[in-house]
């Protein structure tokens, strides 16, 4: 299995895609543009219903599904839902951390019920400049979400993780980045994508400090974190802090 094509159809409003073929980095930009092209026809929801007819060449291939639900997130603000109908595809679905952000069903019955549930999550995006004054601006951006959500519980933790994730950012990927907050169910997540395919380098930003502490502190204020391939060439960061009882 080599090519890779997109059925379509469209049921009660919704645009149901089904990829078949095999998904890798050639054909990577192409299913990435088709979905979008689906969801820029402002369809109640996009579902991709990923059945045995679908591979990929290594489970970073994934990320190009939270790519299309971000951007879909963003505009025209159609909600994306994974069907995996099978159970080799919902492992590879958490084992990337994609399920983390995509919403995703078992089944089309069941993705069709999920695309139907009103929006779960609140999201904010800001983009950052390539300087120091990037962790400024993500500190402020994370104090205004916190107000506007109610979290004060999680504050702190979220000024951590921000900044060290937006540092990193500028100290080793040295480019511009865009920090995403996202509320949902499951927690208050917080993603930095910035130019640099390269693995992250978090090291602290407290003077003094050893080297590599900078992970230390992620992971020991996260549920979960990892890093993914972004549909530019670049990477995405992540971080997910578990809601807390408020202070």
């Amino acid at each position: 299995m080599t090519d890779l094509g997109v059925q379509t159809t469209e049921l009660a409003g919704v645009a149901v895609a089904t990829p078949v073929g095999r998904l890798d980095l050639s054909s990577y930009p192409s299913l990435r543009d088709d979905l979008l092209k689906l969801a820029a026809e402002a369809p109640v929801a996009l579902v991709v219903r990923l059945g045995p007819g679908f591979e990929v060449a290594s489970r970073a291939m994934l990320a190009v599904f939270t790519a299309v639900w971000m951007k879909a997130a963003q505009w025209p603000g159609v909600p994306v839902v994974l069907a995996a109908e099978t159970d080799r595809h919902r492992h590879e679905l958490r084992r990337s951390g994609v399920s983390r952000h995509v919403v995703t069903a078992p089944d089309l019955d069941s993705a069709f019920e999920r695309a139907a549930e009103p929006p779960l999550r609140r999201y904010r995006r800001r983009s950052l400049p390539n300087s120091l004054v990037a962790a400024l601006l993500a500190r402020e951006e994370v104090r205004t979400a916190c107000e506007e959500w109610d979290l004060p519980a999680l504050v702190d933790d979220a000024l951590l993780v921000a900044t060290e994730l937006v540092e990193n950012a500028v100290r080793h990927a040295r480019t511009e980045s865009v920090l995403c907050l996202e509320l949902r169910a499951g927690g208050l997540s917080l993603a930095v994508r910035d130019g640099d395919p390269e693995p992250p380098v978090l090291t602290a930003s407290r003077p003094g400090a050893p080297g590599h502490r900078g992970l230390e502190l992620v992971q020991g204020r996260c549920v979960a974190w990892g890093t993914r391939p972004s549909f530019d060439g670049g990477k995405i960061v992540w971080a997910v802090l578990a809601p807390r009882p408020k202070r």
